[in-house]
């Protein structure tokens, strides 16, 4: 399959660019930093803003498949400047639903458990969307946006953690690096979350787009913890000492945008259309550790250039 992935400098899309390669699949990347570099691979520099130079990267590049990850990520930097989350995660959206659709290509599109209020729940697909800062209310209206052009879109709402490019950090790594130093660190005990290690997560996108589904999906880990737990569990996974993270509340923090608090998505709906059970927390951060064993890291550092100029 002609698969081109979005975002291919991020934690997801870089995995992902691997994840699909790795598979057989003929892969075509787009970012507007750091060039890919993978055999087989076809990179393009990309200002997908510009709902023309969408439509033209999509005409020349003719996908069987789009997976939409280039996002708005900066929960605070999305509260501080609506207009650049909005662009980013409702009308970069648009433009790759429509562009896609244009040329027969079907959409898996990436969003977020953050469309949700955090009122403990957990959340199924089907529960009400009522974000509570401005980086949730963006994918929300992208969400709702791909529905309107691309209707045969699958919109995948996501929590994930992994290995990142260099320069870059996941929960997971910025835990793991501070834990190396023999730094403390709080681990919010007030939010709580389903974080699914993204190698898996990248799995579980292409049997998705493979799968030709449509629809909103949560893929999520089967199990739900706070953000302190899974420092402590990464902690123990990789032998570090454990008591450097200490319990803190998410209110006394200081971040500029409101966090919701319960975050744990059902995930139920996917398993039955895959017949997969979901992985566990602690399935994931065993995977985690035994890819860094395994050199995953440098294929990583490998797969990205340093952007000329």
């Amino acid at each position: 399959m002609r698969i081109l992935i979005t975002g291919a400098s991020g934690l997801l899309g870089s995995n992902l660019v691997l994840a699909a390669s790795d598979a057989g699949h003929h892969v075509m990347a787009t970012s507007r930093t750091r060039p890919v570099q993978l055999d087989g691979v076809e990179w393009r520099e990309a200002d997908l803003i510009d709902p023309e130079g969408a439509g033209a990267l999509l005409a020349e590049m003719q996908p069987d498949g789009v997976i939409h990850c280039a996002a708005a990520t900066d929960v605070d930097r999305c509260e501080d400047d609506p207009n650049w989350a909005f662009a980013l995660n409702r009308d970069v959206a648009r433009h790759i639903a429509d562009s896609a659709r244009e040329v027969g290509a079907a959409l898996v599109h990436i969003s977020t458990d953050a469309v949700f209020d955090g009122s403990p729940c957990p959340y199924a697909e089907t529960d009400e969307a009522r974000p509570i800062n401005v980086y949730g209310e963006s994918k929300l209206a992208g969400e709702q946006a791909v529905g309107e052009v691309h209707p045969q879109a699958a919109i995948i709402r996501v929590n994930f953690y992994g290995w990142s490019p260099p320069g870059r950090y996941s929960l997971a790594e910025w835990f793991l690096e501070n834990l190396r130093q023999g730094k403390p660190r709080p681990g919010f005990t007030d939010i709580v979350i389903s974080p699914l290690f993204v190698n898996q997560l990248a799995g579980l996108l292409l049997s998705v787009l493979e799968a030709g589904l449509s629809g909103i999906y949560h893929i999520a880990s089967h199990d739900a913890i706070s953000k302190y737990e899974l420092g402590v569990r990464l902690a123990q996974a990789f032998e570090l000492d454990s008591s450097l993270i200490h319990p803190a509340n998410s209110e006394r923090a200081g971040l500029r945008a409101a966090r919701p608090k319960d975050l744990s998505l059902r995930v139920g709906k996917i398993e039955r259309v895959l017949e997969t059970r979901m992985p566990d927390t602690n399935v994931g951060i065993a995977d985690l550790r035994r890819l860094e064993h395994a050199g995953y890291r440098e294929r990583l550092e490998a797969l990205l250039l340093e952007h000329a100029g």
